[in-house]
């Protein structure tokens, strides 16, 4: 075990010699976790953002979205139970089996916009800007719940780094500008 520092793949534990019996031992004796299947991690492992890290180590691609994002950024005071991440379209839904997601699936120019990787020592993942989450909580609001879409506007337009510029542009690409204008106008 001193040789795995973060995540190893089952093909790598071959490669050293460790069986599929040892790895389930391994995993019973909360030594690793298992993310999906053919993925561990350490469990001794525990850095910021520890879920979007897992999410982002089986399926590379995804961005985190949704109330994931908004948490993250602080917009919100709703503490998500899973971890929501968009995909691109077309592509197969991955079968994380830890943490447990949400997964949205996204046209490609839509699946872009916004999107920016966080870096965080040796580990990294995709995550959607600040503007592209409050976009998504007014766009999804009849799912997530108008409350948190007013909660994450409300909490961007206090913040000293808004842009509201950039704000009004990602809710014109997002195609909800005329849903989002009047919330901002009211408090701007």
């Amino acid at each position: 075990m001193k040789k795995i520092k973060g995540y190893i793949r089952t093909k790598e534990f071959n490669a050293l010699g460790i069986t599929g019996a040892k790895i389930k031992r391994l995993c019973d004796d909360g030594r690793l976790v298992r993310i999906q299947h053919g993925l561990y991690r350490e469990a001794g492992m525990l850095v910021q953002n520890q879920s979007f890290i897992d999410v982002c180590a089986a399926y590379p691609k995804a961005v985190i979205t949704g109330p994931s994002a908004l948490s993250y950024y602080n917009l919100t005071t709703f503490i998500p139970q899973s971890v929501y991440m968009a995909i691109l379209r077309g592509n197969n839904i991955p079968k994380v089996e830890y943490p447990p997601i949400e997964v949205y699936s996204l046209s490609k120019p839509f699946f872009e916009l916004g999107a920016t990787e966080v870096k965080q020592g040796k580990y990294s993942f995709r995550i959607y800007n600040m503007e592209r989450a409050v976009c998504e909580a007014f766009r999804y609001r009849n799912k997530l719940g108008i409350d948190m879409a007013k909660e994450a506007l409300t909490e961007y337009m206090r913040r000293k780094d808004k842009n509201i510029a950039k704000l009004y542009e990602t809710a014109e690409k997002c195609k909800i500008r005329k849903i989002m204008e009047p919330w901002m106008m009211a408090l701007v």
